[in-house]
């Protein structure tokens, strides 16, 4: 695939909604994890004070921003905190999911992959006017957007509505070769914060999957 390239509009910019990007090349991805990163997730989530990190400042800011679209949305964070609030563990989904997700809950960051083989044409992070295609996650009937709502999209779908739901087509699965991951970040966090924690991502695809990425 060529070069890939991303674009934000200046109003979400303006709005603090930022992006992050790394690319990563794979041989195979396996459902199953490696005991280390089993033991490493379990200490992680060990140690989260979840009553304290949902009061966080950057979960206040990300609801903030979705008040202006659906009140009843929470980030991808507080979901896996509420899920590991009950259970104390992050569900296994597959090994580059559950290398974020671990990341996700440490950094409150709201952490997305997607399959570039699905992906056409560059990456655009605009607001939506009602028309877009979009199939949801693990559905495969195509779903109405509402009218100025934010959206990551490749030339011709949505592959991500908010930062919320991705859709079903750019999921990350066990035939996927070729993928990026990005974190969006708000104003109650530094580019220096969101980099550095990136880096952690993509050294934990690296050291539990044994691929390579580049930072775009």
């Amino acid at each position: 695939m060529p070069n890939l390239s991303f674009y934000v509009d200046p109003v979400l910019t303006n709005q603090w909604i930022k992006i992050k990007m790394a690319r990563f090349f794979v041989p195979e991805i396996s459902k199953r994890r490696w005991s280390e990163l089993e033991k490493d997730i379990e200490n992680a989530v060990k140690t989260l004070d979840i009553l304290t990190m949902l009061q966080s400042p950057i979960l206040r800011e990300y609801k903030k921003f979705y008040k202006e679209f659906d009140e009843s949305l929470i980030s991808p964070a507080e979901h896996l905190l509420l899920i590991i609030q009950k259970s104390w563990n992050i569900p296994n989904i597959n090994k580059v999911v559950d290398c974020y997700n671990i990341v996700s809950v440490e950094t409150l960051l709201s952490i997305w992959a997607h399959d570039l083989k699905y992906i056409n044409g560059n990456l655009k992070f605009v607001i939506t006017n009602w028309n877009e295609k979009y199939i949801p996650l693990w559905w495969t009937e195509q779903e109405k957007v509402n009218k100025w709502e934010c959206a990551c999209m490749d030339e011709e779908k949505i592959i991500c509505r908010m930062d919320i739901k991705q859709c079903n087509e750019t999921k990350v699965s066990l035939e996927t070769k070729d993928f990026i991951i990005y974190v969006q970040w708000n104003q109650e966090t530094s580019e220096d914060y969101v980099l550095n924690w990136l880096m952690k991502v993509c050294k934990n695809i690296e050291k539990y999957c044994l691929w390579k990425y580049e930072i775009l």
